[in-house]
This record gives structure tokens, sequence and C-alpha cells, in this order.
């Protein structure tokens, strides 16, 4: 460690080592859909688009979800060369709150999203 060899055979290591991870993370990386956090001004927006449940943006192609939803859906990953097993974020349930929250807090929030302003891209309905 004190030499110099030592020290490069040490960053050498390293920089494998961050390669591996790298490479492992690139591989379990699941894609999520883009999201909007849900304005007042969305509702009244010429690209917002209803589809049952799932209010969307047309013009960003993202789904609009209201402020504290968004619940990670834990799922139990084996560890290539070792027996354990580690918690790992599978998906995310945009219809569940993260917390138990009051939809009094929740509406209070939509009212303040971008300061209480709308988005650049609103665009009226009329």
């Amino acid at each position: 460690m004190n030499t110099k060899q030592g020290q490069e055979e040490l960053a050498q290591m390293i920089r494998k080592e961050s390669e591996r991870l790298l490479e492992e993370i690139g591989k379990s990386v699941k894609h999520t859909k883009d999201i909007i956090w849900l304005s007042k001004w969305c509702m009244s927006c010429k690209f917002h688009n209803d589809h049952g449940a799932r209010p969307m943006c047309n013009r960003w192609n993202a789904r609009i979800v209201r402020p504290f939803y968004g619940r990670p859906i834990w799922e139990k990953m084996e560890l290539k060369g070792r027996e354990e097993k580690e918690l790992v974020v599978a998906d995310i349930d945009w219809d569940r709150k993260w917390r138990e929250i009051s939809d009094k807090i929740v509406e209070w929030a939509v009212e303040k999203v971008n300061g209480g302003y709308p988005y650049f891209c609103y665009t009226t309905t009329e």
C-alpha cells in the first residue's frame, strides 16, 4: 500500500469492482414510465387525458400522479455467488400512497405543486 505499485494495484481492483457493479446494476434496472405530479391546473389542460383510473399527459406521454402517491413494491433478489438475498424495488404502485397521509393534505399539496402556478406547457381546453 505504501508503494506506488501497491497503490496502482489497489486502484485497478477498485476500477474492476466499480465496472462489475455498474454492469450488474444495469442488468437489473427496470425502466419506469415518466410521471408528472398532479397540479390543480392539469385537469383543465388540453393535454390531460383520463384513462379510467390513470390520468395521463398526452403532451409528455407521462402518467399524472397525486403527491404522496407511489408505494414501492419490494422483492427479494438472490445475489450471485452468495446465499443471501437482498431487497430491491421491483416496481412502483402509483395508485397507493407511500405513507398514511390524509386526503386533505394530498389535496393541499396538489394546490401547491409548481408553486400553485400551471406548468409551462399548460394550454387551456378552450
